[in-house]
């Protein structure tokens, strides 16, 4: 059985290889694995042979490529040949300077200042000394700390629809408003951050109002609007969400 390339098939019947997938479809006709490299494939010769007399196309005679001719290595430069010689060459050099060099040091040995002693040293060294000068004194340690931020509770509509009540310092706590906790809890608070479906604003608990009314406080573009709200045991979500509104209103 001759297999022979997808390539060299495509161009044997002069179509491109899209093509040549195309008509062995149609044939049902599957590639074969090539002979001489299994990773490629092929198609059979008796395939191509029907494959164009059923296209009623003309074979070309397939011809693969010349193996590739080994090329042989070029010759090293003579300077690279030289180099072995060149590198022992300058070890002799580097010894017998090392050698030159302990003679000069032998010779100029008994001319040399004999070495103070160590007591002398020491004192010369305590003279040389210097009392070091105070580090300066940072600019930042100087600055007094920050006041720490405060942080007010806040009443939040949820994704689930529902209002949570989260406090600062216990986390999410375990009521729901508009019950006797919720009003319990308001009357205690002094200010508290609400987010509800229509809008957001500070509420700020007025203790010298009779009953503890509170007020609904909001920045909107550089004015301060405020809006009454209700006192402790009537504060429900719905005249939250109504003070929201109104405030939200601003905006327009």
């Amino acid at each position: 059985m001759i297999v022979v390339s997808f390539a060299e098939a495509a161009r044997c019947l002069g179509i491109d290889a899209k093509t040549l997938r195309r008509w062995l479809a149609e044939a049902q006709q599957p590639l074969q694995d090539h002979p001489a490299d299994g990773r490629k494939k092929g198609v059979n010769r008796e395939h191509l042979e029907r494959l164009a007399r059923l296209h009623q196309r003309q074979m070309l005679s397939p011809s693969e490529p010349p193996p590739p001719v080994p090329q042989a290595s070029p010759p090293m430069p003579a300077a690279l040949l030289a180099l072995p010689e060149q590198i022992s060459a300058l070890q002799a050099q580097i010894a017998a300077l090392h050698q030159q060099l302990a003679e000069l040091t032998s010779r100029l040995q008994p001319h040399l200042p004999p070495l103070a002693s160590p007591a002398v040293q020491a004192q010369s060294s305590r003279r040389s000394l210097k009392p070091a000068s105070p580090a300066p004194r940072s600019r930042l340690a100087a600055k007094t700390p920050r006041k720490p931020v405060h942080v007010i509770p806040r009443v939040e509509y949820g994704q689930d629809g529902h209002y949570v009540v989260i406090c600062p310092r216990k986390g999410w706590l375990p009521f729901a408003p508009d019950t006797p906790e919720w009003f319990a809890w308001v009357a205690k608070q002094s200010s508290f951050r609400f987010v509800g479906k229509l809008g957001h604003f500070s509420a700020h608990h007025e203790w010298l109002v009779p009953n503890g009314a509170w007020r609904a406080h909001r920045q909107i573009r550089n004015h301060s609007h405020n809006v009454r709200l209700a006192p402790n045991q009537e504060l429900t979500i719905a005249v939250l969400e109504q003070a929201a509104q109104a405030l939200q209103a601003h905006l327009a």
